[in-house]
């Protein structure tokens, strides 16, 4: 049986007498959790005769986009929304030590705690950006484990792409850019033994309204609100990087690299650039392929030969920009 925000999530005027007969309650019980629901902060009209019309602005609460998901398991299984949490990756780490299946989510207006790569913070003000975290249990052994992370990277540019038409691109691992500014990035933690994947967090901070990009940043990152003319809710981006999701990620279990690498390509910003290569290894040269392991290919510029770079060892920047 659905519940009263889920029988409002289509945005239209829907009567207290039909809301009643779903439900098998009275008027007045309806009214009562209408009610009540104003109270926990739903925004709900009273059209007279009409009935009732959610106002679901920009809101990410579960029962506002769960039931127009078109995935078998993403964004299925225990689904928690916070308006602050320390950080989502931190969260769904709880939620998987706590037995929650493959598919859980949560989702934050704010993270207080967030976490970036390479033990980064991530500034994660509240109601400006996709703060979210999901909890894989992938059938992958642990060596190709940071493929996940170029998937979901393929999976968030293709989600920004569907909903706002903004030409974004992938920066080399799993940074999204548009033109040379950074939008979104991704972290992945794991758990797992030599021989099996426990569990994977895959974490994502996207930009979206201007709020979302700190003091002194803003020749190095961008947010959506500037890329497009329309700005969509942003459950609507978060169902399509789910869908994407799933389906890119039961690709690679079925085939490997080689099932998702030609889209990965295709969105990439990096392969084909002039890059320099920061951290256990320092040199300039062209980043050329992406192995079957995720790690880059870069041709050195000064040797020649082609060095293999792996993403928790160092930073690659564009010799024009970020990208």
């Amino acid at each position: 049986m659905r519940t009263i925000e889920e029988i409002l999530s289509a945005g239209d005027y829907i009567s207290g007498e039909t809301i009643s007969r779903e439900l098998n309650i009275t008027r007045a019980a309806v009214w009562k959790r209408i009610e009540a629901l104003r109270a926990e902060g739903w925004e709900i009209e009273s059209g007279g005769k009409r009935g009732y019309r959610l106002i679901a602005g920009d809101s990410l609460q579960p029962a506002l986009w769960q039931g127009r998901l078109r995935t078998q398991a993403l964004g299925r299984g225990e689904v928690r929304y916070a308006v602050s949490v320390d950080s989502t990756n931190s969260e769904v780490k709880r939620m998987a030590a706590a037995g929650a299946p493959h598919g859980s989510l949560c989702l934050a207006e704010e993270q207080t705690a967030g976490k970036g790569r390479l033990g980064r913070t991530w500034v994660s003000p509240p109601g400006v950006g996709l703060w979210q975290s999901l909890l894989l249990r992938p059938k992958l052994p642990p060596e190709q484990a940071p493929l996940i992370t170029l998937v979901a990277a393929m999976a968030m540019a293709k989600a920004v792409r569907q909903t706002t038409g903004a030409d974004v691109g992938i920066k080399w691992p799993n940074d999204l850019v548009c033109g040379n500014r950074k939008i979104c990035g991704i972290l992945l933690e794991m758990s797992a033994d030599p021989d099996a994947i426990e569990y994977v967090v895959v974490g994502i901070g996207l930009n979206v309204k201007r709020g979302a990009i700190p003091p002194g940043l803003e020749a190095q990152a961008a947010c959506l609100e500037d890329l497009c003319e329309a700005l969509p809710p942003r459950r609507d981006i978060l169902r399509a990087y789910l869908e994407a999701m799933e389906a890119w990620m039961g690709r690679l279990e079925a085939g490997g690299w080689q099932a998702v690498a030609a889209d990965y390509r295709a969105m990439s910003r990096t392969l084909g650039q002039a890059v320099r290569v920061i951290g256990a290894q320092n040199f300039t040269g062209t980043a050329v392929d992406i192995d079957s392991h995720g790690a880059l290919i870069v041709t050195d510029a000064e040797s020649g030969e082609n060095r293999t770079v792996y993403s928790g060892d160092v930073s690659v920047r564009g010799l024009m920009g970020y990208a």
